[in-house]
């Protein structure tokens, strides 16, 4: 692991898996959580720390000035970046790490068209899925 600054080249949005499976715990296996990356449209680089049960997003630097802080802070979503006082420091895993155990990349890294994954469509998809999970538990 390396731990980097956030706000730089990127902002992470750290994002328990609850947030976007209903069913989803540590035990995801990565291929799972790869597929519902795919299902719900989300491309970019993503890391996930199946000790704690969260999946980070890479962001374009600055999308932490925008980010709906207080509604997504109470479903255990944050946005890390360089806008707020303080300095965050993300544990990043290994390139190469693509599988458990511990930390690894769903998806990594480059530098094409997709080197951050687009706030708009994880806020999006965080949004249906927040409703979704209302209805089904209302039932």
């Amino acid at each position: 692991m390396a731990v980097l600054v956030a706000g730089r080249a990127w902002d992470a949005i750290r994002v328990p898996y609850g947030a976007l499976g209903f069913d989803l715990d540590g035990l995801a296996r990565p291929e799972d959580l790869r597929g519902l990356l795919d299902k719900l449209d989300i491309a970019g680089p993503v890391f996930c720390d199946p000790y704690r049960a969260y999946m980070y997003f890479l962001v374009p630097p600055g999308t932490d000035r925008e980010w709906p802080h207080g509604a997504m802070a109470r479903a255990g979503i944050e946005c890390f970046g360089g806008h707020s006082e303080y300095v965050h420091h993300v544990g990043v895993p290994r390139i190469d790490r693509t599988d458990r155990p511990g930390p690894h990349w769903l998806v990594t890294p480059d530098c094409t068209a997709r080197e951050h994954v687009d706030p708009a469509v994880l806020l999006g998809a965080l949004e249906k899925q927040s409703r979704k999970a209302a209805r089904d538990g209302a039932q």
